[in-house]
């Protein structure tokens, strides 16, 4: 180590802790070729705020919030609204057999949906889950990439569901910015090796949200299998996402455009823990808001580092 990257190395080092993030994410390059990652203990929690009735509420303060670690409040130590945090998505689709019918729609929905949400600074990744689950392009923003990625998609074969989830999120543990995961599928999961139960652990401890839209075929199937939709509705919920039962294509195009909408309302909070590190066990996170009229939605916990 030559002495000027010693000296910064040791300039880092002995910065405050809450300093060292920004750092980290301020020295990421454009084309994402040079990284400077500082190891730190930072927790990080998206949350979604709505009135009872559902209707987005943006434009508050740090000091409109509150949030604990089991029962303890916790100091804020980075909060930032949906413009101020990049965006990292992957985007699952279910190409089994059995939306088959419904590909070509999905594709096209989802192509919109990109071009209405992605900016210069947010990358997207896809991903084709049939029993394999197959990463069709890597973390980027150029739409012409990611729609030719998309068109691709071929149908055929079972659903690796969980284990699309579980990969996806272990991907976006190593992205900086916000972590989001949108799957289109039936919600039945056929072949994964993953249990649901470790697809939630690794999605809730990777700070990854997950929304799931739910394509129902035939809507009035009697005795219809509600296994998928009940794994997704799960998911989705302890991890502040949310959940969309896909009727038509109408319904389709309403709820990406609802994700797009609770992408630009995000708030993003970061704290470091009271509490040091655990042997693994699971922390509570609550966020309560000052206004008792207003709801939030944002992933229950995560296992403490060993």
């Amino acid at each position: 180590m030559n002495a000027l990257l010693f000296r910064f190395v040791m300039f880092l080092l002995l910065l405050p802790p809450f300093v060292r993030p920004l750092i980290a994410q301020s020295s990421e390059k454009k084309n994402e070729d040079f990284k400077l990652t500082v190891s730190v203990d930072l927790v990080g929690v998206l949350a979604t705020v709505t009135t009872a009735e559902g209707a987005l509420v943006p434009g508050l303060r740090q000091e409109d919030f509150q949030i604990y670690e089991d029962g303890q409040l916790q100091q804020v130590a980075l909060f930032a609204k949906e413009s101020e945090q990049p965006l990292r998505l992957c985007l699952l689709f279910d190409s089994s057999a059995s939306i088959a019918t419904e590909l070509k729609t999905q594709q096209e929905a989802a192509i919109d949906f990109l071009r209405s949400v992605i900016r210069p600074v947010d990358r997207v990744s896809i991903f084709q889950v049939s029993e394999d689950v197959e990463q069709l392009q890597r973390f980027s923003n150029r739409l012409d990439t990611l729609n030719r990625a998309i068109r691709s998609i071929q149908p055929g074969g079972g659903t690796s569901l969980y284990d699309a989830i579980f990969i996806a999120a272990e991907r976006l543990s190593n992205q900086s910015g916000r972590r989001v995961i949108v799957v289109i599928s039936d919600g039945t999961d056929t072949t994964s090796d993953v249990s649901l139960n470790r697809c939630l652990r690794m999605a809730q401890d990777s700070e990854s949200v997950v929304y799931a839209l739910v394509v129902q075929p035939i809507k009035s199937e009697p005795g219809r299998n509600l296994a998928g939709e009940h794994a997704m509705i799960f998911v989705t919920e302890r991890t502040g996402g949310r959940f969309f039962k896909v009727l038509s294509p109408a319904s389709l195009l309403s709820s990406y455009g609802r994700i797009s909408d609770e992408l630009r309302t995000h708030y993003y909070f970061g704290y470091y823990p009271k509490r040091q590190r655990g042997g693994g066990e699971f922390r509570k996170i609550e966020i309560q808001v000052n206004n008792p009229a207003y709801r939030v939605r944002a992933r229950e916990g995560y296992h403490s580092r060993k």
